[in-house]
């Protein structure tokens, strides 16, 4: 018995070696790219598709009395993930060719306060319908929309700029669209955050989350059975009772290969 709590102490000091060496590399890797990390997911909702069918027959779908092909109710919930707070953090959104805003609005999750636009773009979005507004006044019925007055529309309709004035740790943020769809098509939605030290990635799915979480419980949970299998074979004196504790701890293996995994991702929180 002496020999196995020996080859047991001296696995142990391996394992705390080994994880000490680990906590090291990850401090070093975060130190190295220190960009904070900020996670976003998307849903998109489709709200109606106006079609002309001789058997089911006509659909139209209306936005404010207007024949619009495709409608999306579009969420997008960008979270801070970092361990730092910032401010006004500006997130630009953009549609492609095929796809226009209708209605936006933006609310901080945690404070349930609106988020306004940013004041500069809030200014050339005005002067741009103010343009607009003067020119129809004006226009007479077949004219040609010149192309400036064209780009004001892609400008006001393609186009948004936020302004977050406070965003801590951990806070999110959710905006909402309905977009319009010219060709009946999911429309692409583009919204990076352009705000130096800030990295935006998509955030992982709760399928891939738990499949990542199990993959990990394996191994870790495998390597720590391993190491009771080579204290046994490493031992000359093996009790009964050794053959129990090391059976007790192949059987909660998994477990605790998920105790290990939680202790590094807790630790990894620290340095994103």
């Amino acid at each position: 018995m002496k020999e196995t709590l020996d080859s047991i102490s001296k696995l142990g000091w391996a394992f705390i070696g080994s994880l000490i060496s680990l906590i090291v590399y990850i401090v070093l890797e975060r130190f190295k790219n220190r960009g904070a990390l900020f996670s976003f997911s998307r849903k998109f909702n489709s709200l109606g598709t106006s079609i002309n069918d001789s058997f089911h027959g006509n659909i139209k779908v209306l936005y404010d009395t207007r024949i619009v092909k495709h409608l999306n109710f579009v969420t997008l919930n960008i979270t801070n993930e970092s361990n730092s707070d910032f401010e006004n953090v500006v997130v630009k959104c953009w549609v492609d060719v095929n796809s226009q805003f209708l209605s936006f609005n933006a609310f901080h999750d945690n404070y349930r306060t609106n988020i306004k636009l940013e004041d500069n773009f809030y200014e050339e979005r005005n002067r741009r319908v103010n343009e607009i507004d003067e020119y129809n006044a004006q226009k007479n019925e077949g004219d040609i929309d010149p192309q400036e007055i064209t780009n004001n529309y892609n400008f006001i309709l393609k186009n948004l700029e936020w302004n977050v004035p406070v965003w801590n740790r951990k806070d999110s943020v959710t905006f909402n669209f309905i977009i319009e769809n010219f060709n009946g098509e999911v429309p692409i939605l583009m919204h990076p955050i352009e705000k130096k030290g800030i990295k935006l990635i998509e955030a992982e799915s709760i399928d891939r989350r738990n499949t990542r979480l199990g993959k990990w419980m394996i191994i870790l949970g495998h390597l720590v059975y391993a190491l009771c299998v080579c204290t046994i074979l490493f031992s000359e004196n093996i009790e009964k009772k050794d053959l129990i504790i090391f059976s007790i701890l192949g059987g909660l293996s998994l477990w605790i290969g998920l105790l290990l995994y939680k202790i590094f991702e807790y630790i990894k929180s620290f340095f994103k």
